[in-house]
């Protein structure tokens, strides 16, 4: 007699008793359509590539940002981890929080030296030494934190106004090393007291 209990045990003696007849289209059901390419595990991957636009890059060293990057675009460079940057706005940050602004048109990324290279219309601000720099060109070394402009260079400050050809300025240290030809306007210092004679 077959009752609902011994249909259970059925079900699984009839499938296993057919297995030879649906064993084969099964297996060509669920084999993986296109083949094996032994190439395809040799070919090497393409790069990422981007294009993004409201951009906002933060570089920190030992828990500290020290450098913050706003672009309206970036996209990437030729180079891997070279990001290319449309209207940039970057702030640099020292050791003891003293922040130097700077912008410019363009600006290119490189990641893995830590270098910032600002082209076109580049401005320097240092609120604290109340000072403006102006250069087409400006190279910035995160590991070093030297800010190197090769080209001409204008600084406005309190009372004065220096132009020259090369500069190279220590984030750190806040020294500065003006080459080139050096023009230097000072303005409201008093009169230098004559010496007198004997």
């Amino acid at each position: 007699m077959i009752t609902r209990r011994n249909l259970i045990w059925l079900i699984p003696l009839l499938l296993f008793l057919s297995y030879p007849l649906w064993r084969s289209p099964a297996a060509a059901f669920l084999s993986p359509r296109g083949g094996y390419d032994a190439s395809f595990a040799d070919r090497k991957l393409d790069s990422h590539n981007f294009d993004l636009e409201g951009v906002r890059i933060t570089q920190s060293e030992d828990g500290n940002t020290t450098l913050e990057i706003a672009a309206k675009r970036a996209y990437t460079g030729q180079k891997k981890d070279e990001f290319l940057l449309d209207e940039v706005d970057a702030v640099i940050i020292a050791q003891d929080g003293e922040q130097t602004f700077v912008s410019a048109r363009r600006g290119v990324l490189d990641k893995p030296q830590s270098i910032l290279t600002l082209i076109d219309e580049v401005v320097v601000m240092k609120p604290k030494d109340k000072f403006e720099l102006y250069t087409d060109l400006l190279i910035y070394s995160e590991s070093t934190h030297l800010a190197v402009s090769p080209g001409r260079t204008q600084v406005l400050g309190e009372k004065i106004d220096i132009t020259g050809n090369g500069l190279t300025f220590n984030t750190t240290t806040s020294a500065y090393d003006l080459g080139g030809r050096v023009r230097c306007r000072l303005s409201n210092f008093s009169k230098p007291a004559p010496t007198p004679s004997p």
